[in-house]
């Protein structure tokens, strides 16, 4: 079973894009015939480390927004980015905001369980109250069909998948 873990805050424009994201994840995997789990949060918390270690659970993919700097991602449009998340050991923080290198941490550490994880971003740049996402948001997320046809149709399964994150 694929895990998608989806957070922001969809009050807040672009912040809400990673829910978005995984709407089409979702939808695309099952068309695949792929079984998958969403999880919907405002903030990555560590209690989420227990649904990652969860029996069944194949590959974890965490969807959110990130703040698009137009001048370092290159011209053209502003694309998904997607990374694996690495295994390298960091020290665990508790606080208001975990990342998801810490959440897969804490599943290692406390279940025994590791396995593939991956952050999936779309580029923002409106974070201002309000629903519905900018033209910035939108365009990449249209990019999202060729985004997985580079990452192949085994993904986010196959583990030698390369990462996306040097995508515009």
């Amino acid at each position: 079973m694929i895990l998608i873990v989806a957070y922001g805050n969809s009050l807040r424009r672009d912040d809400g894009a990673g829910f978005f994201l995984a709407d089409a994840l979702e939808r695309i995997w099952i068309e695949r015939q792929r079984e998958v789990e969403r999880i919907d949060t405002h903030q990555l918390m560590p209690e989420i480390a227990q649904d990652v270690a969860a029996e069944g659970v194949s590959a974890v993919v965490f969807a959110d927004a990130r703040v698009a700097v137009p001048r370092e991602e290159g011209p053209g449009p502003l694309r998904i980015q997607v990374r694996r998340i690495g295994t390298d050991v960091r020290s665990p923080s508790v606080g208001h905001h975990l990342d998801p290198t810490v959440v897969m941490l804490y599943a290692r550490l406390l279940y025994g369980k590791d396995p593939p994880a991956w952050v999936a971003t779309v580029p923002g740049v409106d974070f201002d109250h309000g629903e519905g996402l900018s033209e910035t948001a939108r365009s990449a997320l249209e990019f999202l069909p060729d985004i997985l046809s580079e990452l192949g149709v085994e993904w986010p399964l196959e583990p030698s998948a390369e990462d996306l994150s040097t995508g515009r």
